[in-house]
């Protein structure tokens, strides 16, 4: 049961980019804040920024394969991970907050 628990089904769904990519958004959209009540925004526009930029490079990498079943293989490849997607936004809310809060403490 050690590959079947919660931390790992979760997890599985992360890489380095992936966590990487979070945190740079987490920064920009940070910087790009002025007030508490724009973090909800922010962290929308940046899950949907991932979820396009996803989704392109899994149609992209498709190769010669016809469009219909392009999209139907990138579909079930962002679908594979279904937890690790369902806990993306709550980590961009999270990441945007922590970092806005350090920008608001430290920088003004």
């Amino acid at each position: 049961m050690a590959g079947n628990d919660a931390w790992s089904l979760l997890w599985a769904g992360f890489t380095l980019f992936d966590l990487s990519f979070i945190l740079m958004a987490g920064i920009v959209a940070a910087l790009a804040m002025r007030r508490w009540g724009q973090l909800t925004g922010a962290a929308l526009i940046a899950y949907a920024v991932d979820v396009l930029l996803r989704f392109s490079l899994e149609f992209m990498s498709a190769g010669d394969m016809p469009a219909n079943f392009a999209l139907d293989l990138a579909f079930a490849r962002m679908d594979m991970h279904a937890l690790s997607a369902a806990l993306r936004p709550f980590l961009y809310f999270g990441a945007i907050a922590i970092l806005f809060g350090v920008k608001k403490r430290y920088g003004g």
